[in-house]
């Protein structure tokens, strides 16, 4: 018995008019390159990478882990908020780790506002990946979409997140936190384009 998992049809590529037209798509979201990085839009491959964190402990302190086939409604939802908000769902490219990991400018239904969040593979760890893919889309949501600040939703037992929020010069909502009701489980990070310098 193979580990391999079964693909749902909605996973594999279907080549044709359709998927050249989702090549178009794609190639209009914004492509922001670092030193190290690629930070580009999601592509239907990039799910099996996707779905390996969510379906894994690595997505714990993210409410997971999840099913595979809520692995592919959040991957789906975040990459269509590029349709409906002009933000969403990237797919982090790394010089020896293609996938590496996901960065968003994303909503959840029950988010007061865009969240900046950021989940990598076991494989892209400890390689400052985190901290040089979260300066360059908070930078272009201040530079390039022209927002005041954005908000990035920690839970508190996730220190690891917690020492890259500190990093970055982001600063603890205590008032945006009082809004959520998850009995402050939450903790929210502000990013401002004066903390960014």
């Amino acid at each position: 018995m193979s580990d391999k998992p079964i693909l749902a049809p909605c996973e594999k590529h279907r080549p044709g008019p359709a998927a050249r037209q989702a090549a178009r798509l794609g190639g209009k979201i914004p492509s922001l390159d670092t030193r190290r990085l690629q930070i580009r839009a999601p592509r239907i491959y990039d799910f099996k990478a996707y779905a390996k964190i969510m379906e894994s402990d690595r997505s714990i302190l993210m409410g997971g882990p999840f099913s595979r086939k809520e692995a592919w409604a959040e991957f789906t939802s975040y990459s269509a908020l590029w349709m409906l908000h002009g933000h969403g769902l990237w797919t982090i490219d790394a010089q020896t780790t293609p996938s590496a990991g996901f960065i968003l400018l994303g909503y959840e239904y029950d988010d007061p506002e865009p969240e900046l969040g950021i989940f990598l593979s076991d494989d892209a760890e400890g390689q400052g990946i985190a901290e040089e893919a979260m300066i360059a889309v908070r930078d272009y949501a201040f530079e390039a979409l022209k927002w005041d600040s954005v908000a990035s939703f920690v839970d508190q037992d996730n220190d690891r997140c917690i020492k890259l929020m500190e990093r970055l010069n982001a600063t603890r909502d205590t008032e945006a936190e009082a809004t959520i009701s998850d009995d402050g489980h939450t903790l929210v990070y502000r990013h401002s384009a004066k903390g960014a310098a």
